[in-house]
């Protein structure tokens, strides 16, 4: 147990010295790179780092009360909640719901007023947030309901097969990767319809120019993005004939080149394969997860008498150990993200129009221009804005 609870907290304790250090680097490293002086002003700069960090105290306050109410529960709420759902039934896997179901329960209320704060206070401050209360706690409450809906029937499958076989790591991993899978498939079909509001897009003339760049994609859509923020973004999502190309309403104001160079990004991501690529890799990262996990299972089952008890104590020491692997990940997709810039700018034979379009998102979104490299190796999954422009232009001019 304390092992458990050395590794909680010096996780942790990583993740605020990152905080911390990338606050600190970006506000002394404050030059404008050459390939960035002619969009970006200090004004720009000074507002970025500002930006950067009213969210960083926001998650430096998150990671400091998630760690206190984990630490209350890996202490004391764990067992408490054990011996409180052995009363209320004898029926192991409703048991294991209600013990999952409470500690998830009071983690999500515990989190409404960080994300409260950080939407109506920081993203309000710097223009970003068009949430009204409404839709932010109509947003919490359908995400509990899809919560319920989905993982309902995983955790009592997990409850189950945890209860008959002590070396369950294998099955427990081809029920994530065939969860995994169907939720996938599922996102662009159910879930965001839930929260937001999918329409083709309607302007003839880049939807044929967009067709153009690639036959496969039959339907581009956009999002009513803007009902929650005045972000720009775009994304490929889905597998399958779920499969979705998505434009934020908020990127249509851009030029109609800019928009085919980001949607030729998009489409590399497709034509490269990078979805099931990537699928591949969260199911062999998480069938290690779930080896690791069942390894510490066995030990920590000799110290409760739940099997749902036990595996929550392991999954937390392993994921907050896998925290520190996360640099490996995010390496390999920051990788694809340079082979779906290189096949826009190949596409369009040009690196003129993604680079400005990286630029206008930078600059609208107020992207912090020089991140601490130890930051930027940990957490970015994509590679800075610099670091686009200049591998794009060695491509093309």
């Amino acid at each position: 147990m304390k092992f458990i609870l050395l590794v909680v907290i010096l996780q942790v304790l990583w993740e605020i010295i990152l905080e911390f250090s990338n606050v600190l680097y970006s506000k002394k490293h404050t030059d404008i790179p050459d390939v960035l002086k002619d969009r970006i002003s200090h004004e720009h700069i000074r507002q970025s780092l500002s930006y950067l960090s009213d969210k960083a105290k926001v998650k430096i306050v998150s990671a400091v009360v998630n760690l206190f109410v984990l630490l209350i529960f890996i202490l004391y709420g764990f067992p408490y909640l054990e011996k409180l759902v052995s009363s209320v039934s004898n029926f192991l896997i409703l048991q294991g719901l209600l013990f999952f179901g409470i500690y998830w329960l009071i983690t999500l209320i515990v989190g409404i007023p960080i994300n409260f704060y950080l939407n109506f206070v920081v993203e309000k401050k710097y223009g970003f947030n068009t949430m009204t209360y409404r839709t932010f706690f109509g947003d919490v409450l359908k995400n509990a309901l899809v919560t319920v809906i989905l993982f309902v029937p995983l955790i009592s499958l997990i409850v189950y097969v945890i209860s008959v076989d002590n070396n369950w790591w294998w099955k427990v991993s081809l029920i994530f990767v065939v969860f995994q899978s169907f939720v996938l498939f599922l996102y662009p079909l159910v879930i965001i319809p839930l929260f937001n509001k999918l329409t083709p897009l309607e302007d003839k003339e880049l939807k044929d120019k967009i067709r153009k760049l690639s036959t496969k994609i039959k339907d581009v859509y956009v999002m009513d993005a803007s009902k929650r923020t005045k972000k720009q973004n775009a994304f490929l999502t889905g597998i399958g004939k779920s499969k979705r190309l998505v434009l934020f309403d908020t990127i249509l104001e851009y030029p109609k080149e800019e928009i085919l160079a980001i949607v030729a990004h998009e489409l590399g991501h497709y034509e490269k394969r990078h979805i099931p690529k990537l699928l591949v890799i969260s199911s062999v990262f998480y069938t290690f997860i779930f080896y690791i996990t069942n390894v510490v299972y066995t030990y920590v089952l000799n110290y409760v008498d739940k099997p749902y008890t036990a595996f929550i104590y392991a999954f937390i020491f392993v994921s907050h150990l896998m925290f520190f692997v996360m640099p490996f990940i995010n390496k390999i997709q920051r990788k694809f993200e340079f082979e779906a810039d290189e096949y826009s700018v190949e596409k369009l034979k040009t690196s003129k129009y993604l680079t400005s379009a990286l630029k206008r998102l930078m600059k609208e979104n107020l992207i912090n221009l020089n991140p601490l490299p130890l930051y930027k190796v940990w957490y970015y999954n994509h590679p800075s804005v610099e670091e686009r422009i200049k591998y794009c232009t060695k491509i093309y001019l």
